[in-house]
């Protein structure tokens, strides 16, 4: 065999190895799977609640707080699951910063909906009671959800099936200054499953009218109001609270013109 083509063949063959190695080498590992978050998606695919714990290690507060929760569940395990979080795990990375629990006091339990709204969040200590305050009705999970992607939300409460719809409501979604940053919800006031919100928007849930109640980031309720309510009427209610919007120069930031009257001219 001639020396000089048995190198050129080796030279060859190395050249397709070298590059194809090299291409393995830096393939980035894939990040360890989630337990937690793999119990988080099928619950959401279940339509349930689910209560993340993170915990840093097994100690006797997290051991305690994880008791409670199991005591808080064990009724209703078709309503929620637990998912354990330890917050040193590599796997679990991305959930502790979703929700920026790296430097939050441990124990932590976040109660999310199947929407995935976040209905509670309670710091190394809870009581069943408060856990069992996690469960909201539809139309809360369906404001939480909103309210916590920094919107603005119409809850229309029906009195009856005949009770006229706000007026408020197109003018709102019409107005370019509102119509992206709000939401509108509507929900009967005898509806069991409401029973909850309807108490605390305080309405009688025998009403025959309708209300309508609106909802500004975090958590707040701007006010409660008629069905002829005018548009100009809530955004003045939203301004008065300082929840209208940051632009300085905003039509509702502005105070109604004073007016004022002239004193008589005095005789000489």
């Amino acid at each position: 065999m001639n020396l000089n083509s048995y190198v050129i063949r080796s030279v060859a063959a190395l050249a397709v190895v070298v590059p194809t190695f090299a291409m393995a080498q830096s393939k980035p590992a894939t990040p360890p799977a989630s337990k937690a978050q793999a119990t988080l998606d099928q619950a959401e695919k279940d339509g349930k609640y689910t209560f993340l714990m993170f915990y840093k290690q097994q100690d006797a507060t997290s051991n305690a707080m994880a008791a409670t929760l199991k005591e808080a569940l064990a009724e209703k395990s078709e309503q929620a699951v637990i998912a354990y979080v330890q917050v040193g795990n590599p796997a679990e990375q991305a959930l502790v910063a979703k929700y920026d629990v790296s430097r939050a006091p441990m124990p932590m339990i976040i109660a999310l909906a199947p929407n995935g709204a976040m209905t509670g969040m309670f710091a190394q200590r809870v009581t069943t009671e408060k856990l069992g305050e996690a469960f909201v009705t539809p139309t809360m999970m369906f404001a939480m959800k909103n309210l916590q992607a920094n919107k603005l939300v119409l809850v229309t409460v029906q009195g009856s099936a005949k009770a006229p719809a706000p007026v408020a409501i197109k003018d709102f979604q019409s107005d370019p200054h509102f119509k992206d940053r709000i939401v509108t919800v509507g929900m009967n006031a005898a509806d069991p499953l409401e029973a909850k919100l309807v108490g605390q928007l305080q309405i009688d849930p025998k009403t025959k009218v309708t209300h309508t109640a609106l909802l500004a980031p975090p958590g707040v309720m701007i006010g409660k109001f008629d069905a002829v309510a005018s548009k100009d009427e809530i955004a003045a209610a939203l301004a008065k609270a300082g929840k209208c919007c940051d632009d300085p120069n905003c039509k509702h930031h502005q105070p109604a013109p004073r007016t004022t009257t002239q004193p008589p001219a005095t005789r000489r």
